[in-house]
């Protein structure tokens, strides 16, 4: 009996071994790939991945060994980060029904199984069904809807600095609870009112967005792999579950009212949701989308609706209250197109603004809203003459691509709107002008459906808070922590005055 139990011992000892050091290590075809050694035996370079920000081992790996570099996850399972641009055109473009996006089990509960997270057939057939959601002339009505919402946090800030001093204000909250009720009245004519009341849906997101225990963060991680995590008994997962439930409720109330009114006759606007119904029942059978999925959708619109565009803002206030320069001329430019601070501003009004798209250009480049994002290969296939074996984890580290000096010059870690004023940008020969440079929101048919209305949104809200509030870095260090999209953590707070007071 002894000796059995050494056998076994010894053949599970040699078993593991190979799987998980001997083979990923030395004997895998990935192993021909340039990257980095392992930092753990066991553990490959995921502790880096966990401890760094988000696409920051990336940056350094592309600089130290090109545009395709294999990396270890747990137990040194190879992973590629590609920023070259002929692998992504492969992986984005030309084969991108090939490359699928992993499970993410806990995402999944809060985004639902949407646009985002549909593959194949599935996803081209709601894409071809949402595509005219997200027409040019749908998003020139929204403008004044982005306008009077942002108006109101403008007055609620005033209210605060009633005495005309500076303040400090936590910016993330009130940003997140703007752009929610932002797209509750464009996604669905819905007012949810949380910046003038209290929100449950509002409290839900908070719940998710604002945990600060490091543990839960690592979590959050393993649980997007390993389904079982989100099955123990901790905090976290009932956050995630209870927070998941209130969302559900609610995508069912809307798709279910907007449902109703459809059979009514009185289905009218062109709010999201209603064109999307109007859509499904004109569309071909085949074609058409369940009740379960249209409610799947709306879960998708209303996170990814609202907290890209609050990730977006809050970067961007907190980069220009750190260039002061920066920001003075962004108001000038406010200022001489806008004269009232009231101001309610048309769609072509807001497009011609050159320094305030230069702003939100470097923006998304320096703090993309997503700094990485997964791919997973359905087959094996070769990626630039790289064996890619069928499962492997693509990373594409839009973080490391969009601070590529080879792309952007010796200062591409600085924040510099006046970088995208350059007349030369738009050159041909300009390496910035590449389909690959810059994409914050992706590209190809995978490329995010809301790109337009969120860059039109985030236009607007900043013009109306840089037009009335002048914005000083209170000096904290803020770091950025990843769970959908690119988090500060802490919450960013701000020093804040009127414009034109002392």
């Amino acid at each position: 009996m002894l000796e059995l139990t050494i056998l076994l011992t010894v053949l599970l000892v040699g078993y593991y071994t190979y799987k998980w050091i001997i083979y990923p290590l030395y004997l895998s075809p990935m192993c021909k790939i340039p990257g980095p050694p392992p930092d753990h035996f066991l553990l490959g370079n995921f502790v880096k991945l966990i401890k760094e920000e988000a696409g920051t081992p990336q940056i350094k790996w592309t600089k130290d060994y090109g545009g395709i570099v294999c990396y270890r996850g747990l137990f040194n399972k190879p992973r590629i980060a590609i920023t070259n641009p002929q692998a992504l055109q492969k992986v984005l473009v030309s084969d991108v029904y090939d490359y699928r996006k992993p499970m993410l089990f806990s995402v999944k509960k809060i985004l639902g199984e949407g646009l985002v997270l549909a593959e194949g057939d599935v996803h081209k057939r709601q894409r071809k069904m949402m595509n005219p959601v997200f027409s040019h002339s749908n998003i020139k009505e929204m403008i004044p809807t982005f306008a009077e919402i942002g108006h109101l946090l403008k007055e609620i800030w005033m209210e605060k600095l009633v005495d005309n001093k500076e303040r400090k204000i936590n910016i993330m909250s009130y940003l997140s609870k703007t752009t929610l009720d932002i797209i509750g009245k464009v996604g669905f004519n819905y007012q949810f009112n949380s910046l003038t009341s209290e929100s449950e849906l509002a409290s839900a997101y908070h719940m998710i967005f604002n945990t600060e225990n490091s543990f839960h963060n690592l979590i959050a991680l393993l649980s997007n792999s390993f389904q079982i995590i989100n099955k123990l008994p901790i905090k976290y997962n009932y956050i995630i579950k209870d927070a998941s439930k209130i969302i559900e409720k609610v995508s069912s109330k809307l798709v279910n009212e907007g449902l109703e009114r459809a059979k009514q006759g009185n289905l009218q606007g062109n709010d999201i949701l209603s064109v999307l119904i109007k859509r499904n029942e004109e569309g071909k059978d085949n074609e058409k989308m369940s009740s379960d999925e249209l409610k799947n959708q709306i879960m998708t619109f209303l996170l990814a609706g609202h907290e890209t565009s609050n990730s977006v803002i809050g970067w961007g206030l907190y980069n220009l209250s750190k260039d002061k320069e920066s920001q003075d001329l962004l108001r000038k430019e406010l200022i001489n197109e806008f004269p009232d601070p009231n101001f309610i501003p048309t769609f072509d009004q807001i497009n011609k603004l050159e320094y305030l798209n230069a702003v939100v250009k470097e923006t998304l480049r320096v703090d993309p809203p997503a700094p990485v994002v997964l791919r997973v290969s359905n087959k094996d296939d070769f990626i630039n003459d790289y064996f890619i074996p069928k499962g492997t984890i693509i990373t594409i580290p839009i973080n490391a691509i969009h601070k590529l000096p080879s792309i952007w010059g010796p200062d591409s870690n600085e924040f510099k709107p006046s970088r995208w004023l350059d007349p030369n940008i738009s050159s041909p020969d300009s390496k910035i002008n590449s389909n690959y440079s810059w994409i914050p929101f992706l590209t190809g048919a995978r490329s995010c459906i809301g790109s337009k209305m969120a860059l039109n949104e985030i236009k607007v809200l900043l013009a109306i808070l840089i037009r009335n509030f002048e914005f000083r870095d209170e000096g904290k260090k803020i770091k950025k922590k990843l769970f959908i999209v690119s988090i500060p953590d802490p919450d960013i707070e701000l020093w804040v005055k009127k414009v034109g007071t002392n």
